[in-house]
């Protein structure tokens, strides 16, 4: 069964100020506060009773032309809140994350000529590549380029994204 679209009473919203929305989380993963620069990305559960709770999160960080996307984390605890059909449909997705990345580089693909991730886990490496990302020559440095660029550009864009480093 495939099912292409979240439930309803699951949605990607970019949240201002969402340091302060995503810290507890960020922290359970990270063991830091969550950025506070801008874009704070999030997947939001409501509840039976109507209560949002933020489920997913990820950061998507302007550096001039480029954006570099990192951060993402999901929060087990309103995972496990869910109802046993919420789980099911969630797991059927195979997660959330995937949406949240889609959502980010649709609501941004105007402003920034390339997106970067810097992914050492194997399992999210595969919702990043699904999701829109591409691998590039450089160990854990993907990309997504949302429009056409002349290969000189793509390749400055990525040695950038490199010479940044680890975010």
């Amino acid at each position: 069964m495939t099912i292409e679209t979240l439930p309803s009473n699951i949605f990607c919203t970019e949240i201002a100020e969402g340091q302060v929305v995503a810290n507890d989380i960020f922290q359970r993963k990270f063991f830091n506060e969550a950025p506070a620069d801008p874009h704070h990305l999030f997947v939001i559960y409501q509840a039976p009773d109507g209560t949002l709770s933020p489920l997913s999160y990820v950061h998507f960080m302007p550096v001039g032309d480029i954006c570099l996307v990192g951060g993402g984390c999901t929060d087990g605890r309103v995972f496990n809140k869910m109802t046993d059909s919420e789980r099911n449909t969630i797991k059927l997705l195979d997660g959330v994350f995937y949406y949240l990345l889609r959502y980010g580089f649709e609501r941004f693909s105007d402003e920034f000529s390339a997106f970067f991730g810097y992914c050492g886990n194997e399992r999210a490496e595969s919702i990043d590549l699904r999701a829109g990302f591409k691998k590039t020559e450089h160990k854990h440095l993907l990309k997504h380029i949302p429009k056409p660029l002349h290969p000189t550009i793509e390749r400055a864009l990525i040695a950038k994204a490199h010479a940044i480093g680890l975010f």
